[in-house]
């Protein structure tokens, strides 16, 4: 029996630990914790997500244990380069994303080693297994997964350090619209692109060297079973952490938004030959000379504006605006959904929830209003990158002039400006002849206190959602004073793209019916007044009646005098023939009757 676990021992390589080795695992197990403990205690802020800290606590334990395996193995010694990564992706995010506070450091460093874990052992296992045939290969795995994990964070960190900017959307957007052959003449004609090409055969040639030093016997078979083992475990979750879209790291989050954007961008753009026939048939060229602007609110609740009899006085202009003579307060409005892009390619879209059109055939607002020879504009203060956000950027991206004045980054780093930085620009859009202009609020998008300025209102001790409505009321105002002032401006109209439960959100799989509930408001100069007065009789006549946001599209067409028959009149709030009941209203794209939403 003892001669049996003596060949058992010698051929899978387990014996006792030795006390070096002993050593040596709780000396760089004591190093890992000190340098994580250290980083994070250098980083601004004090609050780290719970979920993050057992994924870091996991992934140090076996960042400990792989480096550990490396030293004692002493063989490959190219493999070490992997340990190296947490420290080039914090100094990358430093330079490129900083200030990195406590919240997403955490994060960082246990995506960091758990990727360097996975790959080390990942790598030993296919590295030994090519020694096997042709040791002079054993460095390949080493350069196909070292180059892939250091590939963004090098770039990023030799473009920073080289121009001295920031590598941002812009810069991936350039990269991505530059053809192969630009792309090779730069590389032989810039001094970052020759550096990177200096690097990267420097690189080469010293993972191959690296890799021929150290014990050049074959690997005890129990480490190639362990490690091979330890990779199949980790890989879901490895592949969870790369194929994931969250914000905390920064840098994938980067790229993964800014692919998944030209995706969409470009699958829009494919569609363009079908919407613009579906416009040809549907519409007529016309529509009145003027200025006409949509205002998109983003989670602002009707509970909770005293216009519709909230107790505390969160919308003192939309009280006004009910009896107001060139404004129309609509009652009972609805959203179509209750998330942001579901609401938005209904909104601004023919798509509705009653009738049914081919796949793809949709024409946008912008599609509509440039086939009717109107200058289109949009003006957002959300960002054009992300899950959810790219297909709102692909529907803007029908508008002739898109301005967008943030980027994920600046929300992610906390220096996305409040709506007022909108009334700075909106001047200057309001001029022309005949234009189409469509404002996009952050509103009262969570967290609530960054939606308004620190020194706004510091006298009321509100809660700080109730506050951000009253910042987006007082816009409204200052809005509405630069439509009176300017004759140019014929209409304008006001919807939320859906609500809000204050501190719930607006989540489909958490519906209240709340969530549904939003305000809404037209402006009608004197000049369309005076033009059109049946149009104003009817809009007043049916401000009572139920609406879903899904049919602003018809309604902006209407007030712009635009022929078309995208909607039959029973469902076209601005015709004397609408007649959308509320047992008929539906929301969640179509799946839920409101009735049935709204009772307890």
């Amino acid at each position: 029996m003892a001669e049996r676990k003596e060949v058992i021992v010698g051929r899978f390589g387990f014996g006792r630990i030795p006390r070096r080795a002993a050593v040596l695992c709780g000396a760089v197990s004591g190093m890992v914790a000190l340098v994580c403990i250290g980083y994070l205690r250098c980083c601004p802020g004090d609050y780290i997500e719970p979920a993050t800290m057992w994924k870091l606590t996991a992934s140090a334990i076996l960042y400990a244990a792989a480096l550990s395996a490396a030293l004692l193995l002493k063989r490959r010694w190219a493999r070490l380069v992997y340990f190296a990564f947490p420290a080039v992706l914090a100094w990358e995010e430093a330079l490129n994303f900083a200030p990195v506070d406590r919240y997403y450091a955490a994060y960082q460093l246990a995506f960091a080693m758990l990727a360097v874990a996975w790959c080390w052992c990942a790598d030993a296992v296919a590295g030994e297994l090519i020694a096997k045939r042709c040791r002079w290969l054993a460095g390949l795995p080493t350069l196909l997964l070292g180059g892939t994990l250091f590939l963004l964070p090098v770039t990023i960190l030799a473009h920073r350090l080289t121009s001295g900017r920031k590598f941002t959307y812009d810069s991936i957007q350039a990269v991505y619209q530059t053809e192969p052959a630009e792309a090779f003449y730069y590389c032989f004609t810039h001094f970052i692109g020759i550096f990177l090409l200096l690097l990267g055969a420097v690189v080469c040639c010293g993972v191959f060297w690296l890799n021929r030093l150290g014990k050049k016997e074959p690997a005890p078979r129990g480490v190639l079973i362990a490690t091979a083992a330890v990779t199949l475990a980790l890989s879901p979750w490895i592949l969870q952490e790369f194929t994931g879209r969250e914000a905390l790291n920064r840098t994938k989050v980067l790229f993964t938004d800014s692919l998944g954007y030209f995706d969409v961008i470009e699958s829009y753009a494919a569609g363009d030959a079908a919407r613009l026939a579906e416009v040809e048939k549907s519409v007529e060229k016309s529509g009145d000379d003027g200025i006409y602007v949509l205002i998109i609110g983003e989670s602002h609740s009707r509970r909770h504006s005293s216009a519709y009899g909230y107790e505390t006085d969160t919308t003192p202009f939309l009280r006004r605006v009910a009896a107001a003579p060139d404004c129309v307060l609509m009652k009972e409005v609805y959203s179509c959904h209750v998330q942001t892009m579901q609401v938005l390619t209904m909104l601004l879209t023919a798509r509705n929830q009653y009738e049914k059109r081919g796949e793809g055939m949709y024409p946008s607002i912008f599609d509509v209003a440039n086939y009717c020879s109107y200058e289109t504009v949009f003006l957002s203060n959300q960002y054009p990158h992300g899950r959810f956000d790219s297909p709102v950027a692909a529907l803007a991206s029908g508008a002739q002039q898109g301005i967008w004045l943030n980027t994920m980054e600046d929300f992610i780093l906390w220096r996305a400006r409040p709506d007022g930085a909108l009334l700075e620009r909106l001047p200057e859009l309001l001029q022309g002849k005949r234009k189409l202009v469509v404002v996009h609020l952050m509103g009262s998008h969570g967290p609530y206190f960054r939606r308004y300025p620190e020194k706004f209102r510091p006298e009321l001790e509100w809660y700080p959602y109730d506050k951000s409505i009253l910042y987006t009321d007082t816009l409204l105002e200052k809005m509405i004073g630069m439509f009176r002032e300017n004759p140019r401006v014929k209409a304008a109209v006001y919807v939320s793209d859906h609500s809000e439960v204050p501190g719930v959100g607006h989540a489909a799989d958490l519906f209240e019916p709340e969530m549904t509930e939003i305000p809404m408001f037209l402006y009608l100069s004197e000049t369309l007044r005076k033009q059109r007065s049946a149009l104003e009789r009817t809009l007043r006549k049916n401000a009572g009646r139920v609406f879903t946001n899904d049919l602003v599209f018809e309604l902006m067409l209407d007030l712009m005098g635009i022929r078309h028959r995208f909607c039959t009149p029973a469902l076209r709030i601005a015709s004397p023939e609408y007649a959308l009941k509320p047992e008929e209203a539906r929301t969640l794209w179509g799946a839920l009757p409101l009735e049935r939403a709204g009772a307890e």
